[in-house]
């Protein structure tokens, strides 16, 4: 899932993002992405990156998006969130 979601978000992560990861509950999976408090709503490449994930999965997957805004990236092992993007300090 993770490979899936690095390829899907290519060339698209905004540059105002802390982190982009993804939780996965059975068939449903959320594209998680921190952004700093304040950050542009609607997000065309958020939007894009989940259109492309979606594509990758198929119909069997229901992919959404789950948007964290936050005053710094806050990343854990334990949040259940397979984060494969974060931003430089």
């Amino acid at each position: 899932m993770v490979v899936q979601a690095a390829q899907a978000a290519l060339r698209l992560v905004p540059p105002h993002a802390h982190a982009v990861g993804v939780e996965v509950d059975g068939n449903r999976v959320a594209l998680v992405v921190q952004v700093p408090l304040g950050a542009p709503e609607g997000d065309g490449d958020i939007a894009d990156i989940a259109g492309e994930l979606q594509d990758l999965l198929g119909p069997a997957a229901f992919v959404h998006t789950r948007i964290d805004a936050r005053p710094v990236c806050t990343l854990s092992p334990t949040d259940g969130v397979r984060w494969f993007f974060a931003a430089h300090p």
